[in-house]
């Protein structure tokens, strides 16, 4: 597995990451979280082995990341960019080759996902020729056509329509099931949800929040409640700390602290109107990253 121990990188003044530690299991996705400013891009950069860490260490499979292992890793960044100027084959082959792929073998694995891409037709088109869809989508498969244990994805779903993004998840799944770890960041809070077992919050350079998704979602203390949407919500004001916001489909979300019984919640509810809805449900992913995350000092 991917281990980061205690990792510690400033630049002048600025401290980017500080005392960082979380590991990516093999067969899994792990979600790298936080506002723009955080320290992300940092922590990407020293996993990569592009930066090196005032302090602490990086590792894959016991051994310290080098130029070498880093070879083997597959990696998405957030700024896109292809030669403009260089038929999409004749990139793909070229990537392939520097992850040292034979040409024979190369040429198949560029096949078959051009195929499951739906890209074959555009291989010998250049950039300039695609849609930034289609650009991306032959840049996902730069990263991965060399099948990389490790696969670094930054910003994957940047710029992806809804088909688009459904194709990519399924992708992503594709490698899990193989064996591959997946390191994701992104700020589409509902893919990462729906993808990752286990996430790190960082605000400020510092995890806030790590571990298991389906952990933290247990040991949540709050409640959140869906139920219908009745006209009067002034019940709510006989809890102190509870409070309300409208949700989708006839529906309004309500969040009570451990103190409040959601069966005293039901009976004032159903007093106050007709109640034909209502479920205690788990919090999202995008209510404990805005827990965690102080939004008046987060960049934009």
């Amino acid at each position: 597995m991917l281990e980061v121990r205690n990792i510690w990188k400033s630049f002048g003044q600025t401290q980017a990451v500080s005392d960082l530690s979380f590991t990516a299991r093999p067969g899994a996705v792990f979600g790298l979280l936080g506002p723009n400013g955080a320290g992300k891009t940092t922590t990407i950069r020293i996993v990569l082995d592009i930066l090196q860490p005032d302090r602490g260490s990086v590792s894959w499979q016991g051994k310290i990341v080098d130029a070498d292992l880093r070879h083997t890793f597959g990696y998405l960044p957030e700024e896109r960019g292809l030669y403009p100027q260089m038929k999409i084959a004749d990139q793909l082959m070229y990537f392939a080759q520097l992850h040292g792929m034979t040409p024979a073998d190369a040429k198949a694995r560029i096949a078959q996902l051009s195929e499951s891409f739906a890209l074959t037709e555009n291989l010998n088109k250049k950039p300039a020729e695609l849609s930034k869809g289609n650009q991306q989508k032959v840049q996902f498969i730069a990263a991965i056509v060399h099948e990389p244990p490790l696969l670094v994805l930054d910003e994957p779903f940047s710029g992806f329509d809804p088909i688009n993004v459904e194709i990519l998840k399924g992708a992503i799944r594709g490698l899990v099931a193989a064996g591959t770890a997946v390191m994701l960041s992104s700020h589409r809070m509902e893919q990462v949800e729906e993808l990752t077992s286990d996430i790190c919050i960082i605000d400020r350079s510092h995890a806030v929040i790590s571990g298991s998704l389906a952990q933290i979602k247990r040991d949540w203390p709050d409640r959140f409640i869906r139920m219908t949407a009745i006209q009067d919500l002034a019940f709510i004001g006989a809890f102190p700390g509870v409070s309300a916001r409208p949700s989708s489909n006839g529906y309004v979300d309500l969040k009570a602290p451990p103190s409040v019984a959601p069966a005293d919640l039901l009976r004032a509810a159903i007093a106050a109107g007709p109640v034909d809805h209502f479920e205690i449900v788990e919090p999202s992913l995008n209510d404990i990253y805005l827990h965690y995350v102080r939004a008046e000092e987060s960049a934009a």
